[in-house]
């Protein structure tokens, strides 16, 4: 049950993450429209960093997921 939970919570994290990222993006296209170089430049940096945050999350819970699984398997069979 724990491990289900912890692939939830990164899942979650991962979303949420994902959502600030192209808030933060959008931001940025809007600061760009305005002029505002620098502003842009720093929203769209925190916006990759928050994507590339996302997908690091993603694939941590991949990887519970697999591992959760493996582990259900291996009950099952003996």
């Amino acid at each position: 049950m724990r491990d289900t939970t912890r692939w939830l919570v990164y899942i979650i994290l991962a979303i949420v993450m994902a959502s600030l990222a192209i808030l933060f993006l959008i931001y940025s296209l809007g600061y760009m429209e305005r002029a505002m170089v620098g502003s842009s430049l720093l929203s769209a940096l925190i916006g990759f960093t928050l994507l590339s945050g996302s997908l690091y999350a993603l694939k941590i819970s991949a990887y519970i997921y697999s591992l959760m699984r493996s582990r259900e398997g291996e009950a099952g069979e003996t």
